[in-house]
């Protein structure tokens, strides 16, 4: 593993080096590795290679072994020039290996527009200069930058071919400066950029193709600088952006495409700045965000396009606000995450959008204006509601979506819409705080019943008894005393049913309605039925008319139910009129 390193020096000592397995130089490099408090680090003795036998070994198509080399200045220009080929043609290298190496220029390293045909390999070296450059090669075997230290002001690696197997980056770091694979294609093979520090700089992937292949950043650390992923395309491969930090810069996967794969940023630390996934494709496949860290970092997953792909937060923080503008998303999952800012969910299209154990401290927007979104499932159990939920009862269909949900019971169900009541009556939109509370009602009625079910079979039947009485009651008659309106016409209903009860009681001679006064005498049985009932409804109690037989039962209930429908209708109408 290569040390990193704040300074350097060295020294040509007219000694030959001979390697172990009998490469021999005429000089040896002695190179001492400073910090940045002038402590030596480490001391290296490396041959120095004759630039030009080198040179001659890859005109040969011959493998080249620069292992415990010190390299000054390679460079593909110089070597086209030494071979009289055209610099515009890629240079063939049948092999190319630089393993416990040095690459020293103060101008660049120079491997661009080279071509090699078997491993390409660098490994636990140091590469020192302005530019770092494989600008256009074509590698077709294997390739491995591993266990490096990279110190150039900028590191080109943009429209690299790799076609071999595999593309490691492993164990490498950057200093400070520009790191840039743009346009670059990583072929089928695996893609390995485990633990590579980027130092500080901006690191651009715009444009990359990494195919089929699987792609692994996992414990990557990128400094200050921005880190763009625009348009670039991973394939149906395994992507792991596993406890990657991101640095202080943003973060850009803009019209990035993640395919059928799946993405994880599990674990993963976004400090400050922007996390852009605006107008990224995702087909089928899933981005994981378990337990990441996301500082001080506004989200952007606008125009979002994975109709059924699937996006979870899982044990997450946001302190900056987050947007789902017009998104399409299969499932958008948050699991027991924080909000203290402001959520924006009015998405264009989801199956499922479950906010199940989170905390909400500011603003979650399902719907203010516009085309309302279309919404299959909505999941809040166990939300922990502190600021306010905006979502239209009637234009999100608030109902359906709550009882769409397959993985609640109907006891979660009641305690989702009695928090939706609580946040409509904090909004003042009591119609919508009205519904909501019939609805939590009727589940948490439906949740008692059930919780019988383990209270052996006489009391779950008698509990079923008392369930529909209040089903009717409560829910059929008044709508849990939310609708004046239902209670007049339940007053309505029970009456004419109470004055045709009275009237097949006398028909069937059952009882009579007795008068008792002369004018009484004058109505027929169906008067007599309609006058006795309203006056029994009401208690008005004028006394010229009395029950007989089953009749006195029948006016006694239908007393009872107008005594209990007007004091009903009062406080349904003083609840409306009040608010």
């Amino acid at each position: 593993m290569a040390y990193s390193f704040d300074s350097y020096r060295v020294e040509i000592l007219q000694r030959p080096f001979v390697r172990s397995d009998g490469f021999t130089t005429k000089q040896t490099a002695k190179i001492e590795l400073f910090n940045s408090k002038g402590v030596l680090i480490t001391t290296l003795s490396l041959g120095i290679p004759e630039m030009a036998d080198v040179y001659e070994r890859i005109g040969k198509m011959e493998p080249v072994n620069l292992d415990y080399c010190y390299i000054q200045g390679f460079s593909t220009v110089a070597c086209k020039r030494y071979l009289q080929i055209d610099k515009a043609q890629p240079l063939p290298i049948a092999q190319f290996t630089a393993c416990n190496s040095f690459f020293d220029s103060p101008v660049s390293i120079d491997l661009s527009l080279s071509i090699s045909e078997k491993e390409f390999v660098i490994d636990e070296s140091y590469v020192v200069t302005e530019l770092f450059d494989l600008h256009l090669s074509n590698l077709l075997g294997s390739f491995r930058l591993t266990n490096c230290y990279i110190k150039a002001a900028k590191s080109n690696f943009t429209q690299i071919r790799f076609k071999g197997e595999q593309v490691s980056f492993k164990n490498t770091i950057f200093d400070v400066g520009v790191k840039d694979f743009q346009d670059t294609s990583f072929g089928s093979g695996e893609a390995i950029f485990t633990n590579v520090d980027f130092g500080d700089g901006d690191v651009s992937f715009i444009n990359a193709g990494f195919n089929n292949s699987d792609v692994d950043f996992r414990v990557c650390r990128f400094g200050m600088g921005k880190v763009d992923f625009h348009y670039s395309r991973f394939g149906g491969g395994g992507v792991s952006f596993e406890r990657v930090d991101f640095g202080s810069g943003r973060v850009d996967f803009r019209a990035a495409e993640f395919r059928a794969g799946r993405t994880s940023f599990n674990r993963a630390s976004f400090r400050e700045g922007e996390l852009n996934f605006e107008g990224a494709e995702t087909p089928k496949g899933k981005l994981a965000f378990k337990r990441a860290a996301f500082g001080n970092v506004t989200l952007f997953f606008d125009l979002y396009q994975g109709a059924k792909s699937e996006i979870v937060f899982e044990r997450s923080l946001f302190s900056q606000n987050i947007s789902f503008s017009e998104a399409q998303i299969g499932r958008l999952i948050f699991s027991d995450c924080q909000f203290n800012s402001t959520v924006n969910l009015h998405v264009k299209q989801s199956d499922e959008i479950s906010l199940a154990g989170c905390t909400i401290r500011d603003i979650v927007e399902f719907y203010t204006h516009g085309d309302p979104p279309r919404i299959n499932s909505l999941n809040l159990t166990g939300v922990r509601l502190l600021g306010q939920i905006y979502i239209d009862w009637v234009a999100n269909g608030v109902r359906g979506l709550i009882y769409s949900q397959g993985c609640t019971t109907i006891a979660e169900k009641a305690e989702q819409f009695r928090i939706l009541k609580e946040n409509f009556n904090a909004l003042g939109k009591y119609d919508e705080e009205d519904a909501a509370y019939v609805e939590f009602k009727r589940c948490h009625m439906r949740a008692l019943l059930l919780s019988s079910n383990n209270q052996g079979k006489l009391r779950h039947f008698i509990n079923r008894i008392i369930y529909w009485a209040k089903k009717l009651l409560f829910d059929y008659m008044g709508l849990f005393a939310t609708s004046p309106q239902r209670v007049i016409f339940s007053i309505l209903v029970v009456y004419v049913i109470y004055s045709l009860a009275y009237i097949a009681i006398m028909g069937l001679g059952w009882g009579h309605i007795i008068a008792t006064s002369a004018s009484g005498e004058q109505l027929g049985v169906i008067a007599r039925g309609f006058y006795f009932s309203v006056v029994t409804f009401f208690t008005i109690g004028y006394g010229d008319f009395a029950p007989s037989g089953i009749a006195r039962f029948v006016a006694g209930t239908e007393g009872f139910m107008g005594v209990f429908l007007m004091a009903y209708f009062t406080v349904a109408f003083v609840r409306k009129i009040l608010r």
